[in-house]
């Protein structure tokens, strides 16, 4: 029997660079765009995971030796895959299984993860799913940012558990997610701020990390039993990181752009960790950041206990003052990433994004606008209300200064890793 399982994009609107440490907490949106992981039982007498993205024409078949110590690994291929790699190890060296198993995993992504230059769309039989199929391998398509490693990280380890465990999802969703960042930091070859993985598997969350101790000492080592021994007692362990789910409030909604630019965020993120180091007033802006983040989590709480205690809610949102608070925290996160922008080096809110965002401000139903993430000149997040974000749009296309944005087909999705009907990936599996 199939099982099928998707997990979504994300955007970091508010925690960028303080997300790394397990100080600071982070606001993470889930994304409508979703990985997806169809898994099956093949009959064959090998002992293999055969794994195929038949968007981008990629194939990965790992032949795996069983044995008392730990389970043998090869790639009959040659077509290196870290992400694949590292799940496919991680997985089977926490379960340790003993029987032989060939099982045949395939992958599909939605649109908003790369882009769609190039395609051809292709329907299952009864048109519940659409994917876009490539022309290019997937190492030439060019990625958006919203997280497509982490989120194949996420569906093919719990693609891996369904077929191994057969345990219901909600059974094992917490460790698919400390499997899914172990392998996701063993691929990277770093611990990252985890986000990512996180938002993946939980959904939209208020996410403070995990302490980097709780795993560091597994990455790069070779395999054996006591390795697997360490693995299990660490991903079993209680990692104390927050995953508080959330969602935005009733009657605003997110907008993504693509500004057509790019940013590299490694080189981001260590100018200002250099900065940071050496810099002893680049506290008063984590802190001025901060307070920025918690007030835009505050205004947003407020605003859900309003749309659920007031019957004129719709009335209330109309009045600028009823989103003051939300507009002030937006702008004091601004005002920290212009700042960080000016001392550390690293272009997070440069000049041209500052512009971009501030013409925002000014077309009919925005509330704010941010860089998510880490920032640069990759793309912009937009809070607009509901009933004026055609308006929004409208008024945006018939500004000439905007033609640089495309307005993405996202909003937010505040599910995290989801089980999918089998049935709706007929006859494209």
């Amino acid at each position: 029997m199939a099982h099928v399982f998707s997990a979504p994009g994300k955007a970091l609107l508010a925690g960028g660079y303080l997300v790394i440490d397990p100080q600071y907490e982070a606001y993470v949106t889930a994304l409508s765009s979703r990985m997806h992981a169809h898994v099956q039982l093949v009959e064959s007498s090998d002992c293999r995971i055969y794994i195929s993205s038949p968007q981008f024409g990629g194939e990965w078949e790992y032949t795996v030796k069983l044995s008392d110590d730990a389970p043998a690994f090869a790639e009959t291929q040659g077509r290196k895959n870290p992400f694949l790699e590292a799940t496919v190890k991680t997985v089977l060296n926490y379960l340790l299984p003993s029987d032989r198993f060939d099982v045949k995993i395939t992958l599909f992504s939605d649109p908003g993860y790369h882009t769609t230059e190039g395609t051809s769309a292709k329907n299952s039989l009864n048109g519940r799913k659409s994917f876009l199929f490539h022309q290019k391998p997937i190492d030439q398509v060019p990625k958006t940012g919203m997280g497509s490693s982490a989120g194949l990280v996420s569906v093919v380890t719990a693609a891996l558990f369904s077929h191994f465990l057969k345990q219901p999802l909600n059974y094992t969703r917490n460790t698919i997610h400390n499997l899914a960042q172990i392998a996701h930091c063993e691929a990277q070859k770093k611990i990252g701020s985890g986000f990512d993985v996180a938002a993946a598997v939980y959904g939209s969350i208020i996410y403070r990390r995990f302490k980097p101790e709780v795993f560091n000492h597994l990455l790069g080592r070779d395999l054996d039993r006591q390795l697997c021994s360490e693995l299990r007692e660490a991903v079993d362990s209680n990692w104390s990181f927050t995953h508080t789910h959330c969602s935005l409030p009733k009657g605003i909604k997110l907008l993504m752009g693509d500004v057509s630019a790019g940013s590299e965020t490694p080189k981001l993120v260590s100018k200002v960790l250099a900065w940071k180091q050496l810099d002893p007033e680049s506290a008063i802006w984590y802190e001025h950041l901060n307070q920025g983040n918690k007030a835009f989590v505050r205004s947003l709480e407020q605003l859900h206990n309003l749309s659920e205690t007031n019957r004129d809610y719709d009335t209330l949102l109309a009045d600028p003052a009823t989103l003051e608070l939300l507009r002030r925290a937006i702008a004091q996160i601004r005002r920290g990433f212009q700042e960080v922008t000016k001392h550390s080096g690293a272009e997070i809110e440069p000049p041209e994004q500052t512009e971009l965002l501030d013409k925002c401000n000014g077309l009919p139903g925005c509330v704010g606008g941010l860089v998510p993430g880490a920032g640069g000149y990759d793309a912009i997040s937009v809070l607009v209300l509901e009933k004026e974000m055609e308006a929004f749009k409208k008024a945006s296309e018939e500004d000439e200064y905007f033609s640089r944005v495309s307005w993405l087909d996202l909003s937010e999705e505040s599910a995290g890793l989801l089980e999918e009907d089998p049935r709706n990936y007929s006859g494209l599996v």
